[in-house]
């Protein structure tokens, strides 16, 4: 039986959970960078936490997935959204233990739905073009690979 995967919004507390889900060191082969500390995340939540930029441009939904009814921390999702309109930013991130299983497949969906809720349907995420796994969640919502690579990695787009 698979367990169900719940979002839930971020707090500041989840930082000494979310650093052992976030310690695998191959969680930044893509991505650049190492784990974080409890420290680090914690300061990083404080500013996600407030759910949107300092300049009023940005909204920030940061979510962690859960997992089962325990509500095990197995990952994040997160949207960008610009109060102009633009595209809305999406990325996600499993744990290494929990990958595999469709997980991040269906935070990605309910956050969509989430989103979609809202009016919010162009989205776009960066994926570097050997991440297979990423390319495979981004498919699932229809999202299409462009032409535009930023920082080494592919725009994938749905409008």
């Amino acid at each position: 039986m698979k367990l169900s995967v719940r979002l839930r919004p971020l707090r500041v507390e989840d930082a000494a959970q979310m650093a052992i889900v976030l310690s695998d060191r191959s969680l930044y082969t893509f991505t650049g960078g190492e784990p974080p500390s409890v420290n680090e995340l914690a300061r990083r939540y404080m500013i996600q936490s407030r759910g949107g930029s300092s300049d009023g441009t940005e909204e920030w939904i940061n979510l962690i997935v859960t997992l089962g009814l325990s509500e095990q921390p197995i990952g994040y999702v997160q949207a960008t959204v610009p109060r102009c309109g633009d595209a809305t930013e999406i990325a996600w991130v499993i744990g290494k233990q929990w990958q595999g299983h469709g997980y991040a497949k269906e935070a990605v969906k309910l956050l969509s739905s989430l989103l979609a809720a809202r009016g919010i349907t162009h989205l776009i995420a960066h994926i570097h073009p050997e991440h297979i796994a990423s390319q495979h969640v981004a498919a699932c919502l229809e999202m299409i690979p462009t032409a535009r690579v930023v920082d080494g990695e592919v725009r994938w787009e749905r409008r």
